[in-house]
């Protein structure tokens, strides 16, 4: 019997790690380029994919700013709206500050995730949540 009841379990983790190996569903957002634009002004660019199969009425991220020395420097919001399936979406902000002076951004939180019925999964918006940067700007979870 601990025999047959091994396999069993050994059959089940195959195919729960089989299901997850094969889950490439994915909210993805990318700072792609980073800009000085102006005396103290420091212009971001990022690009936004839904691959999560279904559409969003609005996906907006809580990004944390911090300085060249690792120091926070304030929070803000980042909408980038409607997101259909399958889709690009490109979101430009101006920040109080030289690029040079920002060493990173970190998505604190995912503050809206909204269905076209309403409903706010947030939560898994922010697990299924992938971040790179093109940019000298980190950015991060």
């Amino acid at each position: 019997m601990p025999r047959a009841l091994f396999a069993i379990v050994a059959v089940l983790m195959s195919l729960t790690q089989s299901a997850a190996a094969q889950d490439t569903s994915k909210l993805m957002v990318e700072l792609n380029r980073s800009t000085d634009a102006g005396e103290g002004v420091c212009q971001v660019i990022f690009v936004g994919r839904n691959d999560l199969g279904q559409p969003f009425n609005e996906i907006t991220l809580r990004l944390a700013v911090f300085d060249a020395e690792g120091i926070f420097q304030n929070m803000l919001a980042l909408p980038l709206g409607q997101l259909s399936a399958d889709h690009r979406k490109i979101a430009r902000f101006n920040l109080p500050s030289e690029c040079a002076a920002i060493s990173e951004i970190v998505v604190n939180d995912v503050a809206a995730c909204i269905l076209p019925g309403g409903e706010d999964i947030s939560g898994e918006c922010l697990d299924k949540l992938e971040v790179s940067s093109r940019s000298d700007i980190a950015f991060g979870l």
